[in-house]
């Protein structure tokens, strides 16, 4: 169902079901649309419809039976197949690409707007629609903010950088993470970079089909932890990507669902030191048999500049 600004759109674009043009509120229409077909058992997003728009759904259709539902599309777009993989790998390409573009303008004095809207741009140039999120650039203490949006602070002698980022290209998203140090890193600089790599290595190596999704975080959580940072990784070790930068599946401690052949996840671990730095290292690789396929080709050692 669609209004008039998508009737052309909508024609070319679905497959196997009526386009049906909406005439009044989406909601009446569909209302209306049930009736017609003589629907007796309806289910509904229990997470997407708000509770106003339930009650109205009651009340219209008081002789067919409102179900529930959780996850329906989005355990169906977990797993990828063969098209949507390869415009995933196109998009990890321009990211690739991207990041390094952007090394050539880091620089004491740069803003970090700046490079944001240089590492966009590049990105279009590449062929991508646009940023799959807001591009987060955060250089010096802002790097211990895990969602660091891109500031007007002005990067420094000696900043560690966190550029996370990624595009869309034919409606699929990237995203990675890769730092780099303005200068020769310091001592405790190398120290918890080197951590979170080893880190990262170590969720990558547990990620495979049939693993469950808390003993690959476990893998990486576990090393931070012993190397004394633990209380400084709060965050899930990753997450799916597909049509949107964050959907199904979740990889965090505590989740015992398997990782199924052809989930697109990041591995995305991090060390986050209040008011002095943080590293995070992301790759966002393709779930399979025997393990995964890394989808960036840019190196992981830190990038000095």
């Amino acid at each position: 169902m669609t209004d008039s600004r998508y009737t052309v759109q909508a024609k070319a674009e679905v497959r196997g079901a009526e386009t049906v043009l909406q005439t009044k509120a989406l909601l009446t229409d569909a209302i209306e649309l049930v009736k017609k077909q003589k629907i007796k058992k309806l289910g509904f997003e229990s997470l997407h419809v708000s509770h106003a728009a339930f009650v109205y759904l009651q009340k219209e259709l008081k002789k067919v039976r409102l179900v529930p539902t959780k996850g329906l599309a989005e355990d169906l777009r977990a797993v990828k197949d063969p098209a949507e993989m390869e415009k995933m790998r196109a998009a990890a390409a321009i990211t690739d690409r991207a990041f390094r573009h952007i090394l050539g303008f880091i620089k004491p004095g740069v803003k970090e707007s700046d490079l944001a809207v240089e590492l966009e741009h590049r990105m279009r140039v590449l062929g991508a629609s646009g940023p799959s999120f807001e591009t987060i650039i955060a250089s010096g203490w802002r790097g211990a903010l895990p969602h660091g949006i891109a500031s007007s602070k002005k990067v420094a002698q000696g900043d560690m950088i966190v550029f996370d980022f990624g595009c869309i290209y034919e409606g699929y998203c990237s995203d990675m993470t890769r730092m780099a140090c303005v200068g020769k890193p310091s001592a405790e600089q190398k120290k918890v970079y080197d951590i979170v790599k080893r880190a990262q290595q170590a969720g990558l190596d547990k990620i495979k089909a049939g693993r469950p999704a808390g003993e690959v975080d476990l893998a990486a959580r576990g090393l931070i932890a012993k190397a004394g940072f633990g209380r400084h990784f709060g965050h899930g070790l990753g997450h799916g990507v597909g049509v949107e930068v964050h959907e199904e599946p979740r990889l965090g401690p505590k989740i015992k669902a398997p990782l199924t052949r052809g989930m697109a996840v990041t591995c995305e671990p991090g060390i986050y030191l209040e008011g002095k730095f943080g590293v995070r290292i992301e790759d966002l690789v393709l779930v399979t048999e025997r393990g995964c396929e890394n989808l960036y080709k840019t190196s992981k050692e830190l990038a000095i500049v």
